[in-house]
């Protein structure tokens, strides 16, 4: 796991080793493979010829398992045995932002919250224990006729296009903005990653987030996750092999008034909420650093889960979200794309829900 951090002085007689294993987590996303049984956990600084520190930590052989298989959620206890992660580069401090990446990441934030006008929550994902979760970008349809569609609530669509609340331009213009910021970061994350999510999106001809309507082109990133929840340990079935998490800690917009800030201040006083590797015994703690915390994983290979979270003063919340790849709305656009006769098949973007929505407002007007 590389990640950056003051440097410090490293012995040379450790110098060799260090290098070694260096040069094999650079290779991004390549799982690495320690020498011996008897290997111990490094956890060092190098300084690079760009003059940037990489933080490494390695997993020894002894740590590459749930040590409490049978808990259900990670105890206090329990972390004691993990390894903790609370700096480096998945660490980006609100202190350490320009007035321009604080106000994208509001603006991150304010359209996330935004979207969950459109959608509504999600029921049935199996690791939800707590919290509240949404899904956004595009799915496999399970209505009569329709083989793909975005998410989106025709009921809260109408409601908004009956108050004049919905320009259909200024919304395509808020996902381009919004996939573009977050591409942005992720490529400084892991480069090699956000080409994995393009090639994908590239070789399936998928939909990308960004897209109101299904015309296919090499976008970037594909279906967002959006949730202020905590779930299971799982692993994901997803068609990416990687896959983006991201936590922003901001002011909880149920309790929040009108002269609080969106992202979180120095008052944020969030417990517990930690992103936990069972296999490997490691775990992230979002709570040490006051700002974004990114991270990427091998999600179908590494069983991961996020603790439950709370506020003393229920003043504050943490926003997170992830990128993913659905297996489902993969198959749904290979069918479509095998279909002989594709006018029998309808996509669903968002000229054909405001077009849903206005036949149901009509229709409300007759009644």
């Amino acid at each position: 796991m590389g990640m950056s951090s003051k440097p410090h002085i490293i012995h040379k007689a450790t110098l060799p080793r260090l290098l070694r294993y260096r040069d094999r987590a650079v290779e991004p996303f390549v799982s690495s493979n320690v020498e011996s049984e008897d290997e111990e956990e490094i956890v060092e600084t190098i300084e690079q010829e760009e003059e940037k520190s990489v933080y490494y930590y390695f997993v020894p052989p002894r740590n590459q398992h749930d040590p409490c298989p049978d808990e259900i959620l990670a105890t206090n206890e329990t972390l004691k045995l993990y390894h903790l992660l609370f700096h480096g580069t998945c660490f980006l401090p609100f202190s350490s932002m320009s007035p321009a990446e604080l106000h994208g990441w509001e603006k991150l934030v304010c359209f996330f919250l935004g979207r969950t006008q459109f959608v509504k929550p999600v029921k049935n994902n199996g690791p939800l224990m707590g919290g509240v979760m949404w899904a956004e970008g595009w799915r496999k349809s399970s209505k009569k006729g329709e083989c793909l569609e975005r998410y989106c609530s025709v009921a809260c669509l109408s409601a908004l296009i009956e108050l004049f609340q919905y320009n259909p331009e200024d919304k395509a213009a808020s996902f381009w903005e919004a996939n573009n910021w977050i591409a942005t970061h992720l490529e400084e994350l892991a480069p090699g990653v956000l080409e994995q999510y393009r090639q994908l999106l590239i070789e399936g001809k998928l939909p990308s987030f960004a897209q109101m309507e299904y015309k296919w082109a090499p976008f970037y990133l594909t279906r967002q996750c959006v949730h202020v929840a905590f779930l299971f340990y799982h692993v994901d079935t997803d068609a990416n092999t990687w896959t983006l998490v991201c936590w922003i800690p901001i002011f909880n917009p149920l309790t929040s008034t009108e002269n609080d800030p969106i992202l979180a201040d120095d008052g944020f006083d969030m417990i517990g909420g930690h992103f936990t590797f069972h296999d490997f015994q490691v775990y992230l703690d979002l709570n040490n650093v006051l700002g974004v915390t990114m991270c990427v994983f091998r999600s179908q290979a590494h069983s991961h889960q996020t603790l439950k979270g709370a506020s003393p003063s229920d003043r504050y919340t943490r926003l997170g979200f992830s990128c993913q790849m659905s297996e489902k709305i993969s198959n749904a656009v290979v069918d479509y794309i095998n279909t002989k006769n594709k006018a029998c098949k309808i996509v669903s973007g968002q000229q054909v829900q405001i077009d849903n929505a206005e036949a149901k407002l009509a229709k409300k007007k007759i009644d």
